[in-house]
C-alpha cells in the first residue's frame, strides 16, 4: 500500500478541458467558483474577482448581477479573487458569501444581509491593495487581503457554518451566524496566519470538520491536514511531509460520502489516497498527471465517481470509487486473491448524440475523452512472481495447410446452442484474462479477453452489452474475436435489460458477479418492445448463420480446388489434364455461386458498390430496421424480414443444389486421380 503497488495500470480516468471563453459566457471576468442552483441546472452563480457575483441562465446567456452590498455607503467590502461562494444544503433558495463578512441570501441572490462580524484578522497592515504595484500600478483584486475564502455549511445538521480566511482564521457557528467562535487557535501545528483554502464538513457528523492550510506564501511548502470530531474543541493532524512529501503543501481534501475512512487528498503535485483515515496516504499515478496541483475534489452522489479540479490540466473523473470502499469496508487482504470481481455499476444501453461542433477533430480541436461505453469491469490479479517479473506475449498457434473433404450435408434452419468467442488457448494461464457473461437463463453470450495488464493489482475492462459477433458471410476467412457493441452488422446483438452474471478467470482461478444492465431512462419504450425486436434480430442472425454457413463451405471447397491444382502442378504427370480442366471449371462455379450470395466481386481499387443489392444485403437491411427503433415492430419490418428470410432460403437451395449434383461428380472425378498427399523421402545421413 506505501508504495503504491495496489493500484493497477488500467484504472479509468476521463478528462475535459473548459475554456475560460466558456465561463466568461456565464459571467464577465475571469471565472471561478460556479455553483449549479439545485433547483434547476438551467441556472446557477458564477463569480470573479471584485466580488462580482452573477445569477446565470444557461438557456438565453444572460446574467443578473447579485454582488452584495453594505448597509452604510461608505463601507469599503474586502472580496478575495475567490471569495468563498456556498449553497446552503438545507434550502434551496439560500446562499453564502464571503467579503471580510457573511453575507446569506434566502431569496436567490436578490437581497442580503450580513450574518457575521469581520471574521479576518483585519489586519491594516494587510489591506494597502490600492497602493500596490511598484512603477506600475496593478490592483485588479488579486491584492485584496484579509478576507473569506472558503464557506461550508454542513450538511448534517442546519445553522452549522464553517468558514475560513486568507490570514489563518477559522469561524464556526452553530446557531446559523448569531454567535461565532474563531477554533484557529485550538488547531496545535497549524502556522499562524496561514491560507485556509477549503474546508470539508462530514456528511453525517455535524461535529467533523476537515481543513487544509497551506503556507507557501510565507515560505513554508509543508502539507497541513487536520481533522475535529468535537467542533473545533480538539484537532488531529492527519498528514506529515513523510507521507505525502517535505515541500507539497495541501489544496483540497473530500471525504467519501459512503465510507468515512476513505480520504482523497489533492496538493500541489498530484493525488494522494487514503483507506484508513488518513494514517497512510499513497500517491495516485496511473492515468493521472503525477505532478500536477489538485484544486479540488467533489464525489458524484448519483455515479459515485470522484471529480477533480485541475490547475492547468482541466478537469478529471475517476469512474466508480466503490472498489476502494470495498477495500475499506474488507480490507486489502482481497488484493492477494489470484483473481477477484468487484460488483460493477448498472449499465446502460444508451442512445448518444453526435457533440455539436465540427464532426472529425482538428489540430486545434480538443476533446476530453469519454466514458467507456457499457458495462465497466474492476478487477484484481496477482500475477506469480516470477511471471510478473517477465511479461509473456500472448501467441497463437498457426496450423500448417491441410487439404479438408468438404460436408455435403444439406444446410438447414437451425439454432444452435450460445457458445463463447473461439480462439487460440494461451500459451501460459496467465497471459490474459478473460471475461464470460451469462444471460438469465445460463447461456454463455459472449467472451471478453484483456492481455493480463503489467502490474498486480486493481484494473479495468468493459463489456459493450452485446453477444457475441456472428459469423458473417463472406469470401474471405472471418477472423476471430469477440463481440463489439452494435445492433447487427459486424458487431453482436445489443443485449436487453436485465441481470447478467459475470464470470472472470485467470491463473485457473474464478469469481463470479453480476451486473444489471438497464434501459435508457429518456426513451420510453416498453419492455414488451424491445423483446420483440431482440427476438427480430435473432431471427435474422439465424439467417446469417445460414448464409455464413454456405459461404464457409464454398471456402472450403475453393480452397481443395486450389490445393489440387498445385499438387497436379508439383505432380507433372500428363494424364491429369481433365482433372485440371475440371478443376479450373469447378473453381469457376464455386466464384458464380459466391457472385449469387454476395453479389459480383469488384477488384477495382477505391471504395467500389454493386450496381444491384446481393442476397445476404437483404439481411442488413432488415437489421438497420429492426435493429434501430424502439418503436412496435411494423409491417415495414416484418416485410424487410420476409423478404431476407426468402432471398437466403434461395441461397440455401441453391448450395444445397450445388453439393448435391456439381460437387459430386467433381469429388469423383479427383478421387479416381490418385493425388497422394504423400511424399517420398530421402534416407538420412550424416556428412
Amino acid at each position: 500500500q506505501d508504495n503504491g503497488s495496489w493500484v493497477g495500470p488500467a484504472y479509468v480516468w476521463r478528462s475535459a478541458g473548459i475554456r475560460n471563453s466558456y465561463w466568461q459566457e456565464l459571467f464577465f471576468g475571469d471565472g471561478f467558483d460556479v455553483v449549479p442552483d439545485p433547483d434547476n441546472s438551467r441556472y446557477g452563480y458564477a463569480m470573479s474577482q471584485g466580488g462580482n457575483l452573477g445569477r446565470y441562465d444557461l438557456e438565453t446567456g444572460f446574467t443578473k448581477f447579485i454582488r452584495p452590498t453594505h448597509p452604510d455607503a461608505d463601507f469599503k467590502l474586502r472580496f478575495n479573487w475567490n471569495a468563498g461562494l456556498a449553497q446552503d444544503p438545507f434550502n434551496n433558495a439560500t446562499i453564502y458569501y464571503g467579503s471580510q463578512f457573511v453575507h446569506k441570501s434566502t431569496n436567490k441572490g436578490d437581497t442580503w444581509e450580513i450574518i457575521s462580524p469581520d471574521l479576518t484578522t483585519n489586519n491594516p497592515d494587510k489591506q494597502k491593495q490600492h497602493d500596490s504595484g511598484g512603477i506600475t500600478m496593478d490592483a485588479t483584486g488579486a491584492e485584496n487581503h484579509c478576507t473569506i475564502i472558503s464557506i461550508a455549511p454542513s450538511p448534517a445538521k442546519t445553522d452549522v457554518l464553517w468558514v475560513a480566511t486568507d490570514d489563518g482564521n477559522v469561524q464556526l457557528t452553530q446557531d446559523g451566524g448569531k454567535t461565532w467562535t474563531n477554533v484557529a487557535s485550538t488547531i496545535a501545528g497549524m502556522p499562524k496566519n496561514a491560507w485556509v483554502p477549503q474546508i470539508h464538513p462530514s456528511k453525517t457528523n455535524a461535529a467533523e470538520a476537515f481543513v487544509v492550510v497551506n503556507n507557501y506564501r510565507q515560505f513554508d511548502y509543508k502539507p497541513y491536514l487536520f481533522r475535529t470530531k468535537d467542533f473545533g474543541k480538539t484537532w488531529e493532524s492527519l498528514v506529515t511531509p513523510a507521507q505525502v512529501g517535505e515541500s507539497n503543501y495541501t489544496l483540497a481534501v473530500v471525504q467519501d460520502t459512503a465510507e468515512p475512512k476513505l480520504l482523497f487528498l489533492g496538493t500541489e503535485n498530484g493525488l494522494f489516497v487514503s483507506i484508513d483515515e488518513g494514517k497512510n496516504w499513497t500517491k495516485w499515478t496511473n492515468g493521472f498527471p503525477a505532478g500536477v496541483p489538485v484544486m479540488d475534489l467533489v464525489i458524484h452522489p448519483r455515479e459515485n465517481d470522484l471529480v477533480i479540479g485541475t490547475f492547468g490540466r482541466a478537469i478529471w473523473v475517476l469512474d466508480d470509487i466503490r472498489p476502494l470502499r470495498e477495500m475499506v469496508k474488507s480490507g486489502t487482504a482481497m488484493l492477494s486473491n489470484t483473481v477477484k470481481i468487484f460488483s460493477p455499476p448498472d449499465a446502460f444501453l444508451a442512445s448518444l448524440q453526435q457533440p455539436t461542433g465540427p464532426r472529425f477533430d482538428a489540430d486545434a480541436i480538443y476533446n476530453g475523452q469519454n466514458r467507456p461505453l457499457g458495462a465497466r469491469i474492476t478487477y484484481v490479479i496477482n500475477k506469480p512472481a516470477a511471471t510478473a517479473r517477465k511479461e509473456e506475449k500472448l501467441t497463437t498457434k498457426t496450423d500448417s495447410k491441410m487439404v479438408k473433404k468438404t460436408t455435403e450435408t444439406p444446410l438447414v434452419v437451425v439454432e444452435k446452442d450460445s457458445a463463447g468467442v473461439k480462439g487460440n488457448k494461451p500459451a501460459s494461464k496467465f497471459d490474459s484474462v478473460k471475461l464470460e457473461i451469462f444471460n438469465s437463463k445460463g447461456e454463455l453470450i459472449n467472451t471478453v479477453r484483456q492481455k493480463t495488464p503489467e502490474d498486480n493489482g486493481i484494473s479495468r475492462m468493459s463489456w459493450g452489452l452485446s453477444e457475441k459477433n456472428q459469423s458473417q458471410a463472406s469470401r474471405e476467412k472471418p477472423r476471430e474475436g469477440g463481440g463489439g457493441r452494435g445492433f447487427g452488422g459486424f458487431g453482436g446483438i445489443t443485449v436487453l435489460p436485465g441481470n447478467y452474471k459475470l464470470r472472470i478467470i485467470f491463473g485457473g482461478q474464478k469469481d463470479s458477479t453480476t451486473v444489471t444492465v438497464k434501459a435508457d431512462p429518456r426513451i420510453d419504450a416498453p419492455a414488451s418492445v424491445l423483446e420483440a425486436r431482440y427476438s427480430m434480430m435473432k431471427d435474422l442472425q439465424k439467417l446469417t448463420r445460414l448464409a455464413s454457413q454456405a459461404t464457409e463451405r464454398l471456402r472450403e471447397s475453393k480452397d481443395l480446388t486450389e490445393e489440387f491444382e498445385k499438387r497436379m502442378k508439383d505432380s507433372k504427370r500428363t494424364d491429369l489434364k481433365e482433372a485440371q480442366d475440371k478443376t479450373k471449371a469447378m473453381k469457376d462455379s464455386i466464384n458464380a455461386v459466391f457472385d449469387y450470395i454476395l453479389g459480383r466481386e469488384d477488384k477495382r481499387q477505391g471504395i467500389t458498390g454493386s450496381a444491384e443489392s446481393s442476397r445476404y444485403s437483404y439481411i442488413q437491411t432488415a437489421q438497420q430496421y429492426a435493429g434501430r427503433s424502439r418503436e412496435p415492430v411494423s409491417d415495414t419490418d416484418r416485410r424487410l424480414y420476409k423478404h431476407a428470410e426468402d432471398k437466403i432460403m434461395e441461397v440455401v437451395n441453391r448450395v444445397n443444389k450445388f453439393y448435391a449434383t456439381t460437387w459430386p461428380e467433381y469429388r469423383a472425378l479427383m478421387e479416381k486421380a490418385a493425388l497422394s498427399p504423400f511424399k517420398n523421402y530421402e534416407p538420412l545421413k550424416q556428412n
